[in-house]
């Protein structure tokens, strides 16, 4: 029987192979139906291995892609487009191209959120506890002995919400900002701090965010991978130099009537 799944190391491997030109070649394919020349030069250079591994993650990233396109009446080329945008590459190369991992922590996040994450971030925002513990006067194991609540915020529910905070920044128009990817890779190995989460640039925007309110839910995003894929080509759309101011309301009034 021939293997479907790709082993831990398999997709370290894949992540250091798959380079940015061999990405939009990849996407290029979508559309034109076939490999161009210099992509299949590039992937037999990279060796049989590593090209089986490509062809095998991307197969669903494609399905995806080509599910959206109908979904939503968007153009091909547009999709693609977006997806090229390097910041949109660099979280999916993060995470090996594993969009239901992303979903994954987008639902765990959620779940956390649900169990009354709202309130608690609204008062640690109003008490302003934050900045106390920026000014070294409380330290976070006094926050966490508060909010236990907040002790579930580990590992790939960190993930979730640092993607959550990055794809809502695009919603409310801040498009300088940008996350620090290596943060949120460290939290699905659970290799993140509850410290650096709350004194960190993406703490104190996560703060600002609850306490304004995002314009997409969690629980939206951790639906499907198809919601996950949309937020996505947003993003990466409202990023690129020239797009359509239609169909970048199209997108986004698809997303916020769901």
């Amino acid at each position: 029987m021939k293997k479907t799944l790709l082993s831990y190391n398999e997709y370290t491997n894949f992540e250091q192979t798959l380079t940015y030109e061999m990405w939009c070649g990849l996407l290029d394919s979508v559309e034109t139906g076939t490999l161009s020349e210099g992509l299949k030069d590039i992937l037999s250079k990279a060796g049989a291995a590593a090209k089986d591994a490509v062809m095998r993650i991307f197969g669903p990233v494609k399905d995806e892609i080509l599910k959206l396109a109908e979904t939503i009446k968007v153009g091909l080329m547009d999709i693609i487009n977006a997806l090229k945008e390097r910041s949109v590459f660099g979280v999916l190369r993060a995470i090996g191209f594993k969009i239901k991992l992303l979903v994954k922590a987008i639902s765990e996040f959620g779940r956390i959120l649900r169990e009354g994450l709202l309130r608690v971030f609204a008062e640690i925002s109003r008490n302003k506890y934050v900045q106390k513990i920026r000014a070294g006067v409380m330290k976070i194991d006094e926050l966490l002995d508060r909010y236990p609540l907040l002790k579930k915020l580990a590992g790939i529910a960190v993930a979730g919400l640092l993607l959550y905070i990055w794809l809502n920044m695009t919603f409310i128009g801040d498009l300088e900002y940008d996350m620090n990817i290596t943060a949120m890779v460290a939290a699905i190995g659970g290799a993140y701090s509850l410290a650096d989460l709350f004194v960190s640039p993406e703490g104190l925007m996560m703060i600002t965010l609850f306490a304004t309110g995002g314009l997409i839910s969690a629980p939206w995003l951790g639906a499907s991978t198809l919601n996950l894929m949309l937020a996505l080509v947003y993003t990466g759309y409202s990023k690129i130099r020239q797009y359509s101011p239609q169909i970048l309301s199209q997108m986004k009034s698809y997303i916020q009537t769901r």
